[in-house]
């Protein structure tokens, strides 16, 4: 857990995020870390440990901020309609999209997993990502055994589609018009947005809707 008063560390924090998310872990060494970031090595051991842990760290304060605006999102739930639970959703994955285009580091640094990184770390989805999945589809199985939507799908899968359809945007495997990274395109966001509403409005219409 960073301290919320440590500039200097937030500083190491953000550093190391960048240089996971472009090389890996596995490519990424502390003293890379140290070089980078301005800072002792033998300092940045003493306040981070080692490699390992740094990361640890760095997964750790992404996954935060990222549960703290699924919470935040999901908050809303249980005070609205039932019937507003796939508006909810349509909210929860344009505030993560627009989380992830202003922080690519995070999805970056699960790309990487994905591809083998950090295969010495095991548990790493179990810690961080499969809360965060937990959290949604508990807020919406009330909805699905009120028949709202659809009761028929799988949640966990559900969720996990709309998580690889935002990982392919950010990292230029979708795009509107199938032309050049559609994260860097500001005109490919919209029409990313409502193929995301449509594929949401599909996976959870009940039956006959």
């Amino acid at each position: 857990m960073l301290p919320s008063d440590d500039p200097r560390g937030q500083a190491v924090i953000d550093i190391a995020s960048r240089l996971f998310a472009a090389f890996g872990y596995d490519g990424t060494s502390l003293h890379d870390i140290a070089e980078a970031s301005g800072e002792d090595l033998a300092w940045l051991q003493q306040r981070f440990g080692d490699k390992r842990e740094l990361y640890l760290t760095v997964v750790d304060h992404g996954s935060q901020m990222e549960r703290g605006i699924v919470a935040d999102v999901l908050g809303a739930l249980p005070a609205a309609d039932p019937e507003e639970a796939r508006a909810v959703v349509y909210r929860l994955s344009t505030r993560l999209l627009e989380f992830f285009l202003a922080n690519p580091q995070v999805p970056s640094l699960w790309a990487h997993r994905w591809l083998g990184d950090a295969a010495d770390i095991p548990g790493l989805e179990e810690t961080y990502r499969d809360p965060v999945i937990d959290l949604v589809c508990d807020a919406l199985r009330p909805a699905a055994e009120a028949g709202l939507i659809d009761d028929r799908v799988n949640l966990e899968l559900t969720v996990q589609t709309l998580i690889w359809s935002v990982s392919g945007f950010m990292h230029g495997e979708i795009n509107a018009d199938g032309h050049g990274p559609a994260s860097t395109d500001p005109q490919a966001l919209q029409p990313f947005l409502a193929h995301l509403r449509q594929l949401i409005d599909r996976m959870l219409t009940p039956r006959g809707a």
